[in-house]
């Protein structure tokens, strides 16, 4: 049996949606240990912005550069960090741009995209999101999708999905679905948080909620790194240990990006945004795996909880 050394990743990087943005995040990521990360290449941007992003990172991949990789699979995210390279994969945080189409979903795939979230909180053709008050669940465009993300490998992804969108996605996927940054709903009462309902469906397909620190979804009080543990410990109670990961969903954005995306004041405050103390960039990831073990829970665990659960959902869905 071959050991590996663990592997740090972050299942939700906004900062990085373009190769050009990797010369800025790169230090931080480097300073906290994370080896791997997924890129969010959209969420609700259009189509020509998206096939323009995943085609940015497909002409990035032909040229050399040092430090990074992007990658396909897990092997080629363990080869990347003996290398010591970041690894790169491409996540979706949304299907806007495809509307109901899931041929254009088969493009995204040949593109390179491995992880996709079918809306991001309101509605598309495709689902509801968390912040739709009718919590509608799928469309049949949407059902189609799942199906099409299963047969790509695209691993399913149910952060900023309604409940009953993410309890369809749940019950259709044949793969394991994740949600890759989301907390505990009853921690933090955020429609962004899950249900314990939904926390137990997605461990029951194989997959894993991912930690995030945005931080109104940790507390109504300005949190802490520990409140973040907290939401570890409370899933690992439900669920097990095995089925957190990490999705720290870090991000710069400004009052036009805040009207851009339609967020609601009522669950994400006006930025500029303040991270949990201790763990307020990727630099501080190392502070997050001591919260863990001041929480209880083993440095096998942490290991997981920090990347290797995610990387086990993505061996089943993707091959090794």
């Amino acid at each position: 049996m071959t050991i590996h050394e663990p592997i740090t990743l972050d299942a939700a990087v906004p900062l990085v949606q373009h190769p050009l943005h990797l010369a800025k995040a790169a230090p931080g990521l480097r300073r906290g240990g994370v080896h791997a990360l997924l890129a969010t290449v959209s969420s609700i941007e259009g189509l020509s912005t998206v096939l323009s992003n995943l085609g940015a990172w497909q002409a990035w991949a032909r040229a050399s550069h040092p430090g990074f990789r992007l990658v396909d699979t897990v092997s080629e995210i363990r080869q990347a960090h003996t290398a010591d390279e970041i690894a790169i994969v491409l996540h979706a945080q949304g299907l806007h741009g495809a509307g109901a189409d899931p041929e254009l979903i088969e493009a995204y795939g040949a593109m390179g995209l491995r992880v996709a979230q079918l809306t991001y909180n309101y509605r598309n053709q495709l689902a509801d999101g968390c912040l739709e008050p009718a919590d509608a669940g799928l469309s049949e465009a949407g059902r189609a999708v799942v199906h099409t993300l299963n047969e790509l490998r695209i691993v399913p992804d149910i952060s900023h999905t309604g409940a009953r969108s993410s309890m369809e996605i749940i019950e259709i996927s044949e793969r394991p679905v994740i949600a890759s940054h989301s907390n505990a709903r009853a921690l933090a009462d955020s429609p962004r948080n899950l249900t314990d309902e939904v926390i137990r469906a997605v461990a029951a397909t194989g997959g894993v909620v991912g930690l995030c620190a945005f931080p109104s979804f940790v507390s109504a009080e300005q949190p802490t790194v520990h409140d973040l543990a907290r939401h570890a410990a409370y899933i690992a109670d439900l669920v097990g240990a095995e089925h957190v990961g990490m999705g720290l969903d870090y991000s710069v954005e400004d009052e036009d990006d805040y009207e851009f995306f339609g967020y609601d004041e009522r669950y994400y405050p006006r930025p500029p945004w303040i991270w949990p103390a201790g763990i307020e960039s990727h630099a501080e990831v190392p502070v997050l795996g001591s919260a863990l073990r001041e929480a209880g829970f083993s440095r096998a665990e942490v290991a997981g909880i920090l990347g290797e659960n995610f990387l086990r959902v993505f061996a089943q869905s993707w091959g090794s």
